[in-house]
C-alpha cells in the first residue's frame, strides 16, 4: 500500500556493524544526531548489499529508524523530541531576529546559520560533560524560531504560493503521516517533512525545510479533527 514502511528483511550481523559504528559517533558528540549520519552510513549498506547480492535496498528513513533502535534507550529520547527552549537560547534568538530586522541580515536563514554555532556552544557550557554528546538545536528549528520573532517584530517575509503540484504532494504526506502515526519508533513532522522536500526537489521545487515543516504541520492540524474522529 503507498505510504506504509515496510521494514524489509532482517538486518545482517554486517549491517548490525556498521550501524553501530554510526552510532558510537552520535554518542561521542562527533555527530550531532542520528539525522546526520544516515548519508554517510548508506554507501557501507550499499556496498554490503552488493557483495551479499541481496536485493533489497536499505532507504533513507529505513536506515534512520534502524539507527535510533540502536541507540541506548536512555539516550534515544533526547534525539528524537528535543527538549523545549530556554530562556537563554530565546535571548540569543531574540538578538538575531532583532538583527533582521535591522537589516544586519537578509532573512532568518542566514541569520540562522551565525545563530546555530552560538546555541550549540551555550548548551555545551550549561550541560557540562555528559555520557552522550549534548542536545544541539537544528539549523531548521532555529530558523523556525528566528522567523516566528521577526514576524512579531512587523517584518514580513516575501511568500510565494505553493502551485497545484506543490500543494498535491502536501496532501499526499500527509495522509502517509496518519497512515503511519502509529508506527514504533513514531514518526515525526520534520522527519516527513525532509522525504516531502526531497521529492520536491525531484519535481523541479526547491523548496527549503522551513517550507516543507510549515506546509506539513498546517495540514496535519487541519485534518487531524476527520482522522481521530475516525479512529
Amino acid at each position: 500500500m503507498p505510504g506504509v514502511l515496510h521494514p524489509g528483511p532482517p538486518w545482517s550481523r554486517e549491517e548490525l556493524r556498521v550501524l553501530d559504528q554510526h552510532v558510537k559517533l552520535v554518542l561521542t558528540g562527533k555527530m550531532p544526531s542520528p539525522r546526520q549520519v544516515v548519508e554517510s552510513c548508506l554507501p557501507e549498506l550499499e556496498r554490503i548489499r552488493k557483495e551479499a547480492r541481496s536485493g533489497h535496498v536499505r532507504t533513507w528513513e529505513a536506515t534512520y529508524r534502524a539507527l535510533l533502535l540502536r541507540i541506548p534507550p536512555r539516550f534515544r529520547q533526547r534525539y528524537r523530541r528535543p527538549p523545549s527552549w530556554t530562556p537563554a537560547e530565546m535571548r540569543i534568538v531574540n538578538r538575531y531576529a532583532q538583527a533582521v530586522a535591522d537589516g544586519k541580515y537578509a532573512g532568518a536563514g542566514e541569520a540562522a546559520d551565525a545563530c546555530v554555532p552560538l546555541l550549540a556552544e551555550l548548551r555545551r557550557r550549561s550541560e557540562g560533560p555528559q555520557p552522550c554528546a549534548p542536545v544541539r538545536r537544528s539549523r531548521t528549528s532555529t530558523y523556525g524560531r528566528i522567523r516566528v520573532r521577526v514576524r512579531e517584530l512587523g517584518v514580513q517575509a516575501a511568500w510565494s504560493h505553493a502551485s497545484p503540484v506543490e500543494k498535491r504532494v502536501v496532501l499526499e504526506w500527509t495522509e502517509r503521516y496518519w497512515r503511519t502515526r502509529d508506527v514504533k519508533p513514531p514518526w515525526y513532522i520534520m522527519d516527513l517533512a525532509d522525504l516531502m522536500r526531497t521529492e520536491l526537489k525531484h519535481k523541479g521545487f526547491d523548496r527549503d525545510a522551513g517550507f516543507c515543516e510549515r506546509a506539513l504541520a498546517r495540514r496535519i492540524r487541519l485534518t487531524r479533527r476527520e482522522h481521530v474522529a475516525g479512529t
